[in-house]
């Protein structure tokens, strides 16, 4: 089985997917897919962390609108950017893990990079901001302020990314089998929920 985890940040993705991944035996992949996609490209992880960071230019986004109404304009290479060259490649690396089974894979679009298949489980994690925003306080040690703009600016990257190069809704429903409230159940209920749904799949 795959598992998939997206969440907003300050939802505890990480911890419930160490739980999750723990409790099922299954790998856990989460910083090790930027490493991969780096050491591919001989770049630094944060070179492929960044790309995440931001979606398209408008630029960019005008050139596709322009290639899907107009062929001819098309003979530009939409993976000459180094950001869609890494985009690529992260593609390339989920879906060699998912490939191998048992692995809970963390963030990096992997949801829809894979789509819906009867050995996924695609999970969308959330909670209220305020929640949120007093997790990153606490775990960290953030003052408030700093942690509302940390929120906010990284829920922001994470909607350009998905909208600018998958066309998708960060959290819309639809993406995801399994949707949880995270603030609602804690890390270990949030993760037993998953387990059932994971089992059920299987």
């Amino acid at each position: 089985m795959i598992v998939t985890l997206s969440n907003q940040y300050g939802a505890g993705a990480v911890a419930i997917g160490k739980r999750v991944a723990a409790a099922l035996g299954y790998r856990l992949v989460d910083r090790q897919l930027p490493v991969v996609v780096a050491k591919r490209m001989r770049v630094t992880r944060e070179e492929v962390e960044a790309v995440e960071d931001t979606g398209r230019s408008l630029g960019e986004r005008l050139l596709t609108s322009l290639e899907r109404s107009t062929p001819e304009v098309a003979m530009a290479d939409p993976g000459s950017t180094f950001d869609a060259q890494c985009l690529l490649q992260v593609q390339d690396a989920v879906r060699e893990y998912a490939a191998l089974g048992n692995v809970v894979l963390i963030g990096r679009a992997a949801g829809v990079i894979l789509g819906r298949r009867p050995d996924l489980v695609r999970a969308f994690l959330y909670a209220p901001r305020d929640w949120r925003v007093q997790r990153i306080v606490r775990d960290l040690n953030l003052d408030l302020e700093s942690a509302q703009a940390e929120v906010e600016r990284i829920d922001r990257a994470r909607r350009a990314h998905l909208r600018d190069w998958y066309e998708a809704e960060f959290g819309n429903a639809q993406l995801y089998d399994v949707l949880v409230d995270t603030s609602a159940f804690g890390e270990e209920g949030s993760a037993d929920l998953l387990i059932a749904a994971i089992k059920t799949r299987a």
